[in-house]
């Protein structure tokens, strides 16, 4: 069987009645989450842009919600339109070892397309979760081979849980799920060339992939086929997207339905770039000794070359970055907000604080290193290691291996709900969040609308 065939059995046979109750409580807790993230993106400027631009879109009428609004648009739209909020604020969360994010493409495609099939609850829960394992694996094969390409992960990996989840929802045969996946190799992309203008094309990816993945079920549905090789063949995706020679395709179906994947993806407590939150946690960790930004003279920071390259790279940039987004890419000055504030949170990002000049001065202290083999457990986790000299020429080390979100060190589920307040409260009322939180919490029994009802608002409101 090839790689797509096991994927695509794994897919077209597993019920809710297969996952484990630990992954559908995880489940529930990170739709919450993913809403929440969501709800707070619909007011970031590239999901406005993006709600504008729909009547500009062929095919774009019907009755799919668009979160955080009156409006409502066709099923495909409302993939991409949602996912792009959903990843706005770069706040979603992370699968670490494949670099991807997936409930932010996930959870708009399983909604939308969910919605517009009348499935029940249970198979949207099934579906997503099968969407995650997917994505999850795909990235994993590729030992950061996308990122040191230019991808973006999620657009790679994200693309492919995006068509599995859509094949589960629409009952594909194994046969048509096989075409699907090779359909979705072509559709594929993502370069992180936004990094260079801190451009919103980051969050497309997500809209993108969601879209994506309903249009390769849907192709496969209706006949069309794709190569059955797509992840080991000659010109497979880790020929043409990775590094073939550290790409183990392998692992693309290596595990199914005994390993879950899914229970190894992290919560973000921080809405900026995962490579930093460690960092910034080893930063504040300096001021329970009392120290202060006076008695800094220099901090190194040990960054693995595949986060350096977004959060590091070019040194000179990040020090006073010109907008919230290259805020959220820049270790230098995220340190020394979150040190200087001892918080690091969606109002962090103000325009006011971007020209604070104690951020600044403070930021520019900051160097970072490649670290030496075995230094710190990347991409395992997405550690910190920093190595303080004080002005005194006393030097301190801080690190934390496991970031606070992650799986092995968890946020809390109330410290998830907590946040999920704070993020929806810039949309929604407080009563309609606590009946998002209690439906969400209860998912498998309630019907999907309910939930998505929930997410609209009047357009005054707005």
């Amino acid at each position: 069987m090839t790689l797509s065939q096991q994927l695509a059995q794994f897919i077209t046979t597993t019920t809710f009645s297969d996952l484990p109750a630990q992954v559908v409580s995880r489940a529930k807790i990170h739709l919450l989450d993913t809403l929440g993230v969501a709800l707070a993106g619909s007011v970031q400027q590239s999901a406005i842009q993006s709600r504008q631009s729909i009547t500009f879109l062929p095919d774009s009428q019907g009755n799919i919600p668009i979160w955080g609004s009156s409006l409502t648009t066709s099923t495909t739209v409302a993939a991409l339109t949602n996912g792009i909020a959903s990843h706005a604020l770069d706040f979603d969360d992370t699968h670490t070892d494949s670099i991807a994010h997936g409930s932010a493409v996930l959870t708009p495609i399983a909604f939308a397309l969910g919605e517009s099939i009348s499935a029940s609850s249970k198979d949207i829960l099934t579906a997503w979760v099968i969407g995650w394992e997917v994505a999850a694996r795909v990235g994993l094969a590729s030992h950061s081979g996308f990122h040191q390409r230019g991808f973006h992960a999620t657009a790679i990996a994200g693309i492919f849980g995006a068509t599995a989840c859509a094949a589960s929802l629409l009952k594909l045969t194994p046969e048509q799920t096989v075409n699907a996946l090779g359909l979705t190799g072509s559709q594929a992309g993502g370069v992180a060339e936004y990094l260079t203008n801190s451009s919103s094309s980051k969050c497309f990816h997500a809209g993108w992939a969601a879209q994506s993945g309903i249009i390769a079920a849907s192709l496969a549905k209706g006949g069309m086929t794709g190569p059955e090789t797509i992840f080991e063949g000659r010109y497979s995706l880790y020929q043409t997207h990775g590094i073939k020679e550290q790409a183990q395709p392998e692992q693309v179906a290596l595990g199914l339905g005994d390993v879950w994947e899914f229970l190894n993806v992290s919560i973000k407590p921080y809405p900026v770039c995962h490579f930093a939150h460690a960092t910034v946690d080893c930063g504040r960790n300096l001021l329970k000794k009392g120290i202060t930004a006076d008695d800094i003279g220099s901090v190194e920071c040990v960054v693995d070359p595949v986060a350096a390259a977004l959060i590091c790279e070019p040194l000179e940039t990040k020090w006073a970055p010109k907008t919230a987004y290259g805020a959220k890419f820049s270790l230098p000055w995220l340190f020394a907000a979150g040190f200087l504030d001892n918080a690091l949170t969606l109002s962090s990002l103000s325009p006011e604080n971007l020209q604070r000049e104690d951020i600044q001065k403070l930021a520019k202290k900051v160097s970072y290193r490649y670290p030496e083999k075995g230094e710190i457990p990347f991409p395992t986790y997405f550690p910190g290691l920093i190595f303080v000299t004080l002005k005194n020429g006393e030097k301190i080390t801080e690190r934390l291996d496991i970031q606070y979100g992650n799986p092995q060190n968890p946020m809390t589920d109330k410290d998830v709900i907590s946040k999920f307040y704070d993020n929806a409260s810039l949309v929604i009322e407080d009563k309609q969040s606590a009946q998002l939180v209690e439906k969400v919490l209860n998912f498998e029994n309630v019907t999907l609308s309910e939930v998505t009802q929930l997410l609209r608002i009047e357009e005054a409101a707005h």
